[in-house]
């Protein structure tokens, strides 16, 4: 009987699979190599940029400088390449006290002490002052308007820098496609409105899904937030598929974000031509926080058949919170049975179903009750109890071979997609796909904003 394997933070879970099931897909590239040292990357990439001249030629040692980074919710190794970009603005003539961190946190809370201190290491934590992105704050400054006429806030240190650095991961993305890039502005350090207006308007606007940076009116709208936002230069990571980094790329936020997705696109794309009855998908590198884990649903979700069934392997680090459990509850009550009924409602009037939580709550919210229209769910995980799963809407089970037993008795033949890393997984489709709405029989050019 073959074995299959699943990532997860720190070890592969290895599981087999009844003879009667066959398997379409169980696409693991190889990651190759990875020989070089993160600071080594960083300081080749940084020499070498995509788009722009080299950092050294593009600032002045008398530069106000602000890094924005990225925080809990990716898994981009902050502390080694700020140190080795730290090191090269000392060589630049910029001082200490020229530079500033802003962790990027768009509407997700506030991050620890501890979380900090994890993030920057102590050495940095003497050298250079941070600050911790509040989309609530009272002295966010304008810099112009989306395309939808929604006020475009950001942080005051955006506009008073003279140069702007943001640090951050290439992941594939349910609505931008992949992140990092231009993201590191919009959401990163954006105010609450201007988020809110942009994720409402095309969060489910045709052409913004997972993969995908073509007419995709999300994404289009983030580069114009950076272009705005004068981000000057980007260093992304860009990963293989075993979660470690394979490339740092610098330089323009568009095009060195581009080229760091053809790299992120050749290793971890998976063809998909055929719906599969069920897909067993693990959510790594995204288990740190909860409404992230539910990013690899999504993307499962997609590659099967309507009626068929997700088992979504995962660590939710510290659980689900409380506050998005709640989310769920508010939303089954209002939904009185039809959850789809109810999302459709409030995409078509503009507004979240629960206007006070965090857009992210409210996005993993939306796309989850959608999903549970398509495709039933058991998640396996043991941060997750049997009580909490049902708030969220799915099944749950103590190990991967307890699902997939639970499963075969119900459908002893089925075809089975396996996804050992479903956070670095990029689907591309054989149908046509423009989004999640064609999947629910519904006119594709339906947006949230109507």
């Amino acid at each position: 009987m073959d074995q299959y394997f699943l990532f997860q933070k720190d070890k592969k879970t290895y599981f087999e699979l009844p003879k009667s099931w066959h398997v379409l897909s169980n696409v693991v590239p190889d990651p190759g190599m990875v020989g070089k040292r993160i600071y080594q990357m960083v300081s080749e990439s940084i020499a070498n940029p995509i788009g722009t001249l080299p950092l050294g030629k593009l600032m002045k040692a008398t530069d106000r400088v602000v890094i924005i980074v990225d925080d809990f919710a990716r898994p981009t190794p902050k502390r080694e390449m700020l140190t080795c970009l730290i090191d090269h603005l000392e060589k630049f003539g910029v001082k200490d006290h020229q530079v500033d961190i802003l962790f990027g946190t768009g509407t997700h809370r506030p991050l620890s002490e501890h979380e900090v201190e994890r993030a920057l290491g102590k050495e940095l934590l003497r050298k250079i002052r941070y600050t911790i992105h509040d989309c609530h704050s009272t002295k966010l400054v304008s810099i112009g308007r989306l395309k939808n006429g929604a006020e475009i806030k950001v942080n005051p240190l955006i506009e008073e820098a003279d140069f702007r650095i943001a640090i951050g991961s290439i992941l594939p993305h349910p609505m931008n496609g992949f992140g990092g890039g231009g993201k590191a502005i919009l959401p990163g350090v954006c105010g609450y409105e201007t988020i809110r207006d942009h994720h409402v308007t095309y969060s489910f606007a045709k052409g913004a899904f997972i993969g995908n940076t073509k007419k995709n009116p999300f994404y289009e709208e983030i580069c114009d937030a950076a272009r705005l936002a004068k981000l000057d230069f980007i260093i992304n990571a860009v990963y293989n598929f075993r979660g470690e980094i394979k490339e740092i790329v610098s330089g323009h936020f568009k095009e060195a974000h581009q080229f760091g997705i053809d790299i992120i696109s050749k290793e971890s794309s998976v063809n998909i031509d055929q719906d599969a009855d069920v897909s067993i998908v693990s959510a790594f590198p995204l288990e740190e926080e909860g409404p992230q884990v539910l990013k690899a649903l999504g993307m499962a979700t997609i590659a099967t058949k309507k009626g068929g069934t997700v088992i979504l392997v995962t660590g939710v680090r510290g659980g689900f919170p409380e506050a998005f459990l709640q989310t769920f509850d508010t939303a089954y009550q209002m939904s009185k049975g039809d959850s789809k009924r109810l999302v459709l409602e409030y995409l078509r009037e503009g507004k979240f179903i629960i206007e006070n939580a965090p857009i992210d709550f409210n996005a993993a919210l939306d796309y989850t009750l959608l999903y549970l229209n398509l495709v039933n769910v058991i998640i396996v995980s043991k941060d997750v109890s049997v009580d909490e799963a049902a708030r969220l809407g799915f099944r749950h089970a103590d190990s991967l071979d307890q699902a997939i037993k639970t499963v075969h008795e119900n459908v002893p033949q089925a075809n089975v997609n396996i996804f050992p890393a479903g956070g670095l997984t990029n689907l591309i489709l054989k149908k046509d796909y423009n989004g999640l709405l064609n999947l629910l029989d519904l006119p594709p050019h339906l947006t949230i904003a109507q």
